[in-house]
C-alpha cells in the first residue's frame, strides 16, 4: 500500500507543534485519527519528523482485514475511543538532563526549541562564543523542548583555534538567526529546517 504524508497536532505545551510521519493506513481511519495532508503549502513552523520527544498518543483497531495503529491527534481522541479505538500513550525517549558529564542546552529554530545534552568540556571549549551561536542552557522550567528530531535539524558551527602546541576544536549546533554575529573563526554547515529540506528526511 502507498504510504502518505500526514501530521497530527500534538498537546499543550507542545499545541502548537505538528507531528508529521508517513503512515500506510486507510484515508478514511485517518480521517477519524486526525490526521491532515502534508505537503509542500505546510508552515514549517513547528512541524517535527521524527523526534524522540515528545510523540503523539497511539490508536489501534482490529478490523475484519486485520489490525490498524497509528498516531492521534488530541482532538480526535473521543470519537475515536467512542467508535472502538484503543489509545496508548506513546514512549518517548531521549529527553536529556544535567549531569555531572553533561549540560543540556538548546536553540530554537522554526518555533521549536531543539534541545540536546552537551558535553561540559564542549561547553568549556565555546565558553563566550556559546551566547553569539544563540545556545541557552536549559534551565528547567522549559516545558516545549524537543528531542532527537530530524527535522528541523539546526546548522552546525565549527571552530578550530590552536593554543601554544595543542588544537582545539569545536563543532555544535547553532541559531541559524545568529549568522550575522557568529564569531568569524566559526565555519558553518547546513541544516535542515525550509520546506524544500524536510522533503528529503522523509
Amino acid at each position: 500500500m502507498t504510504s502518505r504524508l500526514v501530521y497530527v497536532a500534538l498537546e499543550a505545551p507542545y499545541a502548537d507543534h505538528k507531528y508529521g510521519f508517513r503512515t500506510t493506513i486507510e484515508a478514511g481511519r485517518g480521517t477519524t485519527l486526525g490526521h491532515q495532508t502534508l505537503d509542500a503549502s505546510t508552515p514549517v513552523t513547528g512541524l517535527l519528523f521524527g523526534a524522540n520527544h515528545p510523540k503523539p498518543k497511539r490508536a489501534s483497531k482490529t478490523f475484519a482485514t486485520g489490525t490498524s495503529s497509528s498516531f492521534i491527534a488530541p482532538s480526535a481522541i473521543a470519537a475515536a475511543v467512542a467508535a472502538g479505538w484503543d489509545i496508548v500513550k506513546a514512549k518517548s525517549n531521549g529527553r536529556k538532563s544535567n549531569s555531572r558529564f553533561q549540560v543540556a542546552v538548546y536553540v530554537t529554530i522554526n518555533g521549536v526549541k531543539y534541545a540536546w545534552g552537551m558535553k561540559k568540556t564542549q561547553l568549556a571549549k565555546l565558553g563566550t562564543n556559546l551566547k553569539a551561536l544563540g545556545i541557552k542552557k536549559v534551565t528547567g522550567t522549559e516545558q516545549d523542548l524537543v528531542f532527537g528530531a530530524s527535522f528541523p535539524k539546526p546548522p552546525r558551527a565549527k571552530s578550530v583555534t590552536t593554543k601554544g602546541d595543542e588544537t582545539i576544536s569545536s563543532e555544535t549546533f547553532y541559531d541559524p538567526s545568529n549568522d550575522s554575529s557568529l564569531p568569524a573563526e566559526f565555519s558553518r554547515y547546513s541544516g535542515l529546517f525550509t520546506a524544500a529540506d524536510w522533503a528529503t528526511v522523509v
